[in-house]
């Protein structure tokens, strides 16, 4: 094991201990928000993405989003994540029309996704304003110059070019406005002892500009294996160690089955909007089943996925994920008083009703 998996494997045995002994649990409230996967395609191929390994999604039609977005309202939910799991947003070359559907939806309070924020257009980066249910803004950066980005993305520096083009845009926008969550930047890229906004680089210029209209800015440190489809061969050349989840501590239901649902582009849907490499989290489909019975009790692969992991028992694409969350750890309603939380029997209680 490695130092950042020793550090993380401490934690959650000490939270998840913690709260077992007196018999607390937080699952994050199953009906607030929900994931929908409108594109399966991207424009990249990170080293330390499991999309190279896997067969292109497709696009989400209108017409499926329209009746997802009906089918989740009905159900309660009030929030939309746009985030795929492999792709990227504006890959989807009819997203601004369902952005238009989540505007012109009454029930609908708010949305928010992330992106590479290449492939959006110049007038999609100019419509961002009159957006008004766009909560907040994520963007994910895979370089701070045109070499590192070619490293990290495999992809040519032309793009990180276009990427510099629309934060520009984003920029000239943000004298007169900001999402009420905010506009967020992520970056993941070669690893160095130079803090991103503290570099000589033209992105680490439009950086300071950017958080200087109240943008934020946080690098990453933990990369996932993706259940071991990613080999740490593969991204040695960025000077990045991957986190293995076979060497966390796990204890009880990972909260993300409760809170993280997504619906894929072709009517799938995911127990887990963060990993799913072999299927395991497959819980139903929309072309057999209304969505307010797949995300039921009275639906068998959603409620024993529940029960085997309140015995822990793990299948190998959870136990190898480093993004499990225990319901026995309290420490990110701790951290953000706005999470909603309730009991381990309070949440299947509603979902058995």
């Amino acid at each position: 094991m490695n130092r950042r998996e020793i550090r993380r494997g401490l934690g959650n045995f000490a939270a998840i201990t913690k709260s077992r002994l007196s018999g607390r649990t937080y699952v994050p409230h199953p009906r607030r928000a929900i994931f929908i996967e409108t594109s399966g395609r991207c424009n990249l191929a990170c080293r330390f993405c499991a999309y190279e390994k896997s067969k292109p999604g497709g696009f989400m039609s209108d017409e499926r989003f329209a009746n997802v977005l009906d089918q989740v309202c009905e159900m309660g939910y009030r929030f939309v994540w746009l985030t795929p799991m492999l792709g990227e947003v504006f890959a989807d070359p009819k997203i601004s029309e369902k952005f238009a559907l989540l505007e012109a939806d009454s029930r609908i309070e708010g949305y928010s996704f992330y992106s590479n924020f290449i492939l959006a257009r110049p007038n999609q980066v100019q419509a961002l304003p009159g957006l008004r249910k766009l909560a907040g803004l994520y963007i994910s950066l895979y370089g701070f110059d045109a070499d590192t980005f070619a490293r990290t993305t495999r992809k040519p520096g032309s793009q990180f070019e276009k990427l510099q083009e629309n934060l520009s845009r984003l920029l000239a926008l943000m004298d007169d406005w900001r999402p009420h969550n905010g506009i967020h930047f992520n970056v993941r890229t070669v690893r160095t002892d130079v803090p991103i906004l503290e570099r000589n680089a033209p992105m680490a210029d439009l950086l300071r500009e950017l958080t200087a209209k109240g943008a934020t800015v946080s690098e990453a440190e933990d990369y996932d294996s993706w259940g071991g489809t990613i080999a740490q061969s593969e991204v040695t050349p960025l000077g990045i160690e991957l986190v293995d989840g076979n060497h966390l501590y796990m204890h009880g239901p990972c909260t993300k089955i409760f809170a993280e649902v997504q619906i894929k582009t072709d009517g799938q849907v995911n127990a887990c909007v963060c990993r799913d490499m072999d299927g395991s989290l497959d819980i139903g489909h929309l072309d057999d089943a209304p969505l307010k019975e797949i995300l039921s009790f009275a639906n068998d692969p959603y409620r024993e996925l529940i029960e085997s992991q309140m015995r822990n028992k793990f299948g190998s694409n959870c136990r190898a994920c480093s993004s499990y969350r225990s319901i026995y750890d309290g420490r990110p309603s701790h951290f953000d008083s706005s999470l909603e939380v309730m009991s381990y029997e309070q949440a299947c209680n509603l979902l058995d009703n």
